[in-house]
């Protein structure tokens, strides 16, 4: 087995223990006016991005390690 393929898995893996275990997400319509708001990873549910209450620009929608994996072609 390569060093590339070893990471590979272990990236599989780690993935697929996030998405088991995804942290309570925070409902953004709960929180009083002028909090942040909280945007979580499309793929794995994990917090992706925060932003103003007022932002202008579009949130992140993957979080930083399955943007990493997507970036290398592991995630479809």
């Amino acid at each position: 087995m390569t060093t590339t393929t070893k990471g590979k898995a272990k990236a599989l893996a780690a993935l697929k223990k996030r998405r088991a275990h995804p942290p309570k997400q925070i409902d953004n319509a709960s929180l009083y006016a002028g909090s942040p708001m909280y945007f979580y990873c499309k793929s794995c549910g994990w917090l992706a991005d925060t932003k103003p209450e007022s932002y202008l620009d579009r949130p992140k929608p993957l979080c930083e390690e399955c943007q990493a994996l997507k970036d290398l072609g592991w995630l479809e």
